[in-house]
C-alpha cells in the first residue's frame, strides 16, 4: 500500500500496519492538469480508519501526525536544512509522493514560490491552508499515476518495505513522468540497525531482537524490509536512469552525538520510537507472530529501555539517492553546458556506456 505510513516511519511515528487496500476511491482521473480532472474524489469512507488492539490504521490522529512532524524535523537536522540533494536549479514542478502530513511539500514551495508543489498521500491528513503554489491529492501511488509527464523531481521519503512494493515498478512510473533532465530522488532509512564503536549494543540486545523479530514478521505478510542502496540503484538503472549517486548519513537512536544538529535529531528521534514502538509492533506481533498482548507489551518495555540507555550508540543508515534523467543525448548536452569539462566528459562517457549496454541488451543481432 501506498501511503505515509511505511514500516520505517510506522516504528518512528507510532501507526499500525494495514493489511489491505483501501479501494472505495473514485479514480476516475483526467488527464488535463489544467482542468482539475486529476483529483481524486473520495468517498465518505476514506476517513474511516481501521482499528486493531486500540491502535488505528493510516495516519488518522492529531498525536500520530505530530510525531510525523517530529520525524520531519529531525532529519531536516541531519540534512542540515536541505529539502533535497538532486542538483535541481530552476524546479517548476515537484511531487512528494507519501507526504504524509504535508511537511516537506510545504517547505519546498516555499523555498520555490515559482514551481508547482504537489504532495500525494492516501491518508487526508495534510493542513487545509497552503500557499497557491502547494496542493494535495489523495491517490495510492502503485496505481497508474494521473499526473502530467513534465516533472522536475519526484521527492519521496521512508517508502521503502510497505508502501512501495516494487521499486522497479515505482521507478518506471517515475522516468515516464518526468521532464528532460528531471530528477527523482529517494530519501530512505536502512533498516538494520548500527551500532557506533564507542557505545556497542549490549548481549542479548532487545533492540536487534525486536528488529530479527518485526523482519520476520513482515516477511511472513510479505513484505521485504530488507531494501539496501544498492538494491534501489540498481532498480533505477534498469529503470533506464544514469548517474546514480548515494548521499550517506546515519538516523542517530539517541541524543549520543557529539554535534549538536545530530544530538537534537537523535532526541527527537528517540522520542518518536518510545511513543510509536507499540503502534507499529501490535499488528505484526499478534496478528502475524501470535503473540499475546502482555507478552508483547512486556519485551516492548524492555525494548524502550534500552533505547533510553546512554550507552548505547546505535543508529540506522540514512541514505539519498537521486539518478539522472537523461532520455536521449541532446538534453544531457543541453544540461551540462554550464557544467565543467571534467563533469562533461565523465557524465558523457556515462552516457554512452548507457546507450551501448542498452543497444546490447535490445539487439543482441546488432552486436559481435
Amino acid at each position: 500500500m501506498s501511503q505515509s505510513y511505511t514500516a520505517q516511519s510506522a516504528l518512528l511515528t507510532g501507526g499500525s500496519l494495514p493489511s489491505s487496500r483501501d479501494d472505495d476511491l473514485d479514480s476516475t482521473l483526467g488527464d488535463d492538469d489544467s482542468s482539475g480532472a486529476e483529483y481524486c474524489s473520495a468517498t465518505e469512507s476514506i476517513y474511516d480508519f481501521r482499528v486493531e488492539n486500540g491502535r488505528t490504521y493510516h495516519a488518522s490522529t492529531y498525536f500520530r501526525m505530530t510525531r510525523m512532524d517530529i520525524v520531519y524535523q529531525a532529519i531536516t537536522r541531519i540534512f542540515n536544512g536541505k529539502a533535497f540533494f538532486a542538483p535541481v536549479r530552476h524546479p517548476h514542478r515537484v511531487v512528494d509522493m507519501g507526504t504524509g502530513t504535508g511537511a516537506w511539500a510545504i517547505d519546498v514551495g516555499d523555498q520555490y514560490p515559482e514551481a508547482h508543489v504537489i504532495g500525494i498521500d492516501l491518508s487526508p491528513i495534510q493542513p487545509k491552508w497552503v500557499a497557491p503554489n502547494v496542493e494535495f491529492r489523495v491517490d495510492d501511488i502503485e496505481n497508474p499515476w494521473a499526473i502530467s509527464r513534465s516533472i522536475s523531481l519526484i521527492h519521496s521519503r521512508l517508502m521503502s518495505g510497505h508502501s512501495i512494493r516494487s521499486w522497479p515498478n515505482y521507478l518506471r512510473e517515475c522516468f515516464s513522468h518526468l521532464s528532460p533532465g528531471g530528477w527523482v530522488e529517494a530519501q530512505e532509512i536502512s533498516w538494520l540497525p548500527l551500532c557506533s564503536p564507542s557505545g556497542p549494543f549490549p548481549p542479548e540486545s532487545s533492540i536487534l531482537r525486536w528488529h530479527s523479530i518485526f523482519h520476520r514478521g513482515m516477511r511472513n505478510a510479505g513484505h521485504n524490509l530488507c531494501i539496501s542502496a544498492e538494491d534501489i540503484a540498481r532498480a533505477m538503472e534498469e529503470a533506464g536512469f544514469i548517474n546514480v549517486r548515494v548521499h550517506h548519513e546515519i538516523l542517530p537512536m539517541g541524543p549520543w552525538c557529539s554535534d549538536r544538529r545530530m544530538r537534537e535529531a537523535g532526541t527527537l528521534v528517540r522520542e518518536s520510537v518510545l511513543q510509536g514502538i507499540g503502534g507499529i509492533s501490535s499488528a505484526v506481533f499478534t496478528r502475524i507472530l501470535g503473540w499475546g498482548i502482555l507478552d508483547m507489551e512486556l519485551f516492548l518495555e524492555r525494548v524502550r529501555k534500552e533505547f533510553r540507555s546512554k550507552k548505547i550508540h546505535g543508529f540506522w543508515p540514512l541514505l539519498v539517492l537521486h539518478p539522472s534523467f537523461f532520455p536521449c543525448l541532446p538534453y544531457p548536452i543541453l544540461y551540462i553546458a554550464e557544467e565543467s569539462r571534467h563533469f562533461f566528459n565523465n557524465l558523457l562517457r556515462e552516457v554512452l556506456k548507457h546507450h551501448i549496454q542498452l543497444v546490447r541488451k535490445n539487439y543482441p543481432q546488432l552486436t559481435p
